[in-house]
């Protein structure tokens, strides 16, 4: 019976693997075909073509694509200080208000980003940050969901760690900066992931605050192909989303071995 049922679970992972695969798989044949083949679902590989990399590339994407990375690293970074800060602080420091603040901030994931879009663009356009990277990075960097997490995850970090950093003469922002946030890969990895990828695919956002075609960030690039003329060269903007995808695709297969080792270890006291 166990044989039978692993059986069936390995049959079950290997089709939702291939179901996974096939937009990939489209994908990147469509992006070689040429637009009369474009929708068609064999492959003639004698019309296959660069052609559509080649628009791709006059149509700046590699900005776009620079700016995504620029936008989406500095936002990781920083959004990973500050909440593991944060976080360490709500699970292990006593201070006034403390559970107050914590559900403050928790309440703030019940607010969906439509409500406060428009306040927030007001503010950022009043502070001059409008068309800028600082626009784009700043708002962005801000979110309850890292907060809490790396709360729940300091909450049952071992306190004789910190307690011998303690003791070997380390301050608290010692201990945490030299001791606990090295040892905080478990919810470092998965986040960083999260919040790459979230900034990368991020489109309303940009578009609202930036009008700037030099800071184009690559969703809007690629919205700006599709709806760039009367007819959409959908070869091309195959091609554009491929090249897009890239950067994705690197860091997952760069952190894939960290993720594992990540969940693996999560439980270890």
């Amino acid at each position: 019976m166990a044989a039978k049922r692993k059986l069936l679970i390995t049959i079950f992972a290997v089709l939702c693997g291939v179901i996974m695969v096939i937009p990939i798989y489209f994908l990147v044949i469509s992006a070689f075909k040429t637009p009369d083949d474009v929708f068609k679902i064999g492959i003639n590989f004698s019309n296959l073509t660069l052609d559509n990399f080649e628009a791709a590339f006059e149509k700046n994407i590699l900005r776009s694509i620079w700016n995504s990375l620029i936008v989406s690293t500095v936002v990781t970074v920083v959004a990973l200080l500050f909440h593991s800060m944060s976080g360490y602080a709500l699970a292990r420091l006593n201070f006034p208000g403390k559970s107050f603040v914590f559900g403050w901030i928790i309440s703030t994931l019940m607010v969906p980003f439509t409500v406060i879009m428009i306040p927030l663009y007001m503010v950022t356009k009043g502070l001059g940050m409008d068309n800028s990277y600082a626009g784009l990075i700043i708002p962005m960097i801000f979110n309850a969901y890292g907060i809490f997490l790396f709360r729940q995850f300091y909450r049952d970090f071992p306190r004789e760690l910190e307690e011998a950093a303690y003791m070997e003469g380390l301050s608290i922002a010692g201990a945490f900066f030299r001791l606990v946030l090295p040892l905080s890969k478990p919810i470092i990895i998965p986040l960083t992931i999260g919040f790459f990828t979230a900034n990368w695919n991020n489109y309303l956002w940009p578009l609202i605050i930036n009008r700037n075609e030099d800071l184009w960030v690559v969703q809007v690039a690629l919205a700006n192909i599709v709806g760039g003329g009367y007819e959409t060269p959908w070869s091309v903007v195959l091609a554009a989303a491929l090249i897009c995808a890239i950067p994705t695709f690197i860091l997952f297969f760069v952190m894939q071995k960290q993720l594992v080792e990540g969940i693996r270890t999560t439980g270890i006291k």
